[in-house]
């Protein structure tokens, strides 16, 4: 395997210390991934809330863990109660389907590209780019759920991007939660096998329990008092 630009080891103390810091340091780690949660999660709304926007829909608004537009309730209720001419009236379901797309399509497109950066440059500065690549897949778990209860529990019905995806559109949600699932697989161990094996432990796991400080601290507390 090639050795990643950011672990260079022939450098005189004060880079290397001034590299560990930027890279796989137990401070900088945490710290990275502290906020690299928020941001994953952040990310993934700002894809909803620009298919939002794009296609006009009134009063769009960005929450911490959520978004939503002026007839949202309704158009669930209706679309649930198979009035879909009622539920066009509101907003077209092609629509819909492509809004509720857009957040995990972000999300993904995030791990991937953090994945790449990592493989040639290292965990970038405090790490953050690897705690950002492992947050961005965390859409794939409820994918993973989805294809889960399909496979052993007799089909899916839930409030998952890809299951509403699946429903709005009239295909399997088996087929809408596979790219999840292959990404919530692939992007942490792609990112993990990147870091030289002596490095691992070091690397990967303050960058985890930032993340969990990260999680908790963004849902409980940061992100109520940021956005509604």
């Amino acid at each position: 395997m090639v050795r990643s630009k950011g672990f260079d080891s022939d450098l005189p103390d004060e880079a290397m210390m001034q590299k560990w810091l930027r890279s796989d340091g137990w401070l900088a780690g945490g710290v990275g991934g502290v906020v690299a949660v928020p941001l994953a999660i952040v990310l993934h709304e700002l894809g909803h809330f620009g298919a939002f926007v794009a296609f006009g829909l009134p009063d769009p608004v960005l929450r911490y863990a959520s978004v939503s537009w002026a007839h949202s309730g309704e158009w669930v209720a209706l679309f649930r109660a198979g009035d879909m001419a009622a539920a066009a009236a509101l907003a077209e379901p092609w629509k819909m389907a492509v809004t509720m797309a857009a957040g995990p399509a972000v999300s993904y497109l995030t791990a991937i590209v953090c994945v790449f950066a990592v493989r040639r440059f290292g965990p970038g500065p405090l790490s953050l780019v690897l705690g950002l690549g492992l947050s961005a897949p965390g859409q794939g778990l409820g994918a993973l759920m989805v294809l889960a209860i399909n496979l052993f529990g007799g089909g899916f019905i839930g409030s998952q991007d890809e299951a509403w995806v699946a429903s709005i559109a009239g295909i399997s949600s088996s087929l809408t939660a596979l790219p999840g699932v292959v990404c919530v697989v692939l992007a942490p161990w792609f990112l993990v096998t990147a870091i030289p094996r002596g490095r691992r432990v070091r690397v990967v796991v303050p960058v985890a329990g930032g993340m969990v400080l990260g999680l908790f601290g963004w849902l409980g507390w940061l992100g109520p008092l940021l956005l509604p």
